[in-house]
């Protein structure tokens, strides 16, 4: 009877400690993927509209004058 409590809770304790290696390593996957997105580069804007003639721009401006 002894042998067979100790070989029942040696499996109880492989099984929670499987359980928590997995539940650790799901946590770490989704903390790299999380760190992979943050630095994540955002892409290029490139802007293929005409240059507007330099008075017009400066008139459409909604910014005080400072200068």
């Amino acid at each position: 009877m002894k042998t067979t409590s100790r070989i029942i809770a040696l499996a109880v304790a492989v099984v929670i400690n499987a359980a928590a290696l997995a539940a650790l390593h799901t946590a770490m996957v989704q903390g790299t993927e999380q760190a992979l997105a943050a630095n994540a580069e955002a892409e290029h804007v490139v802007v293929s509209a005409e240059r507007t003639p330099g008075d017009l721009a400066h008139s459409n401006c909604p910014a005080p004058k400072a200068l």
